[in-house]
């Protein structure tokens, strides 16, 4: 498996490609930079998109959604906790990141707790961890967890949008973050990667965990 990063300078938002290199296909996680970015790189290395899994339903993660959807034909995955709240997106919230409207697919396809995803040739387990928001998941993946905005590097996910909770947060982290290798990489949805046993050392707001 083959990952490349994207960043949307604007929000700070990572987008990722999880690239099969032996079928040339793709899954792509979260949906924050420009649509351009993600397509000119696939049409210019020969990359079929099959899938696009989203860790939650926060504007900033969604931007390109529909976009990319619409040129690849790749369905959309999100939780359905968070997926029935994008026809009630904050006004406020939209403002806060410029926009006027979010354009979004007509369908997501539900995820669920501990559910596999067999895409692109890859095995994608689905851990469902609330906190940041309601519906909030991460995806495990070869070693390689995509773990939105629930933990950064050195740092965690804010709670004060509507739905987040800090115990709930902090919950996820436990039970499904620290339980796993202290090698297994995390690719957060905002700033650098970073691996388990080092937040399980380091991160000041899970000390003790």
């Amino acid at each position: 498996m083959d990952i490349v990063s994207f960043t949307d300078y604007g929000f700070g938002a990572n987008t990722y490609l999880a690239i099969n290199e032996d079928s040339k296909q793709a899954v792509l996680i979260d949906a924050g930079i420009k649509a351009e970015a993600v397509l000119e790189y696939l049409e210019k290395n020969g990359v079929e998109l099959v899938a696009i899994l989203l860790t939650h339903g926060h504007p900033d993660h969604l931007l390109s959604l529909k976009e990319i959807a619409d040129a690849t034909g790749a369905p959309s995955y999100m939780h359905p906790e968070d997926a029935k709240l994008l026809e009630y997106i904050p006004p406020m919230l939209l403002n806060m990141m410029g926009l006027d409207k979010l354009e979004l697919p007509e369908e997501f396809l539900p995820l669920e707790d501990e559910q596999e995803l067999e895409l692109a040739g890859m095995d994608f387990k689905v851990l469902y961890t609330p906190g940041h928001s309601e519906g909030s998941v991460c995806f495990l993946v070869g070693g390689v967890l995509f773990a939105g905005d629930l933990i950064f590097r050195g740092s965690i996910g804010r709670t004060d949008f509507p739905g987040g909770s800090m115990e709930t947060l902090v919950q996820s982290v436990k039970e499904k973050v620290f339980s796993l290798p202290s090698d297994t990489r995390i690719l957060p949805g905002h700033m650098d990667a970073t691996v388990v046993g080092w937040e399980k050392k380091t991160n000041p707001f899970l000390m003790g965990l």
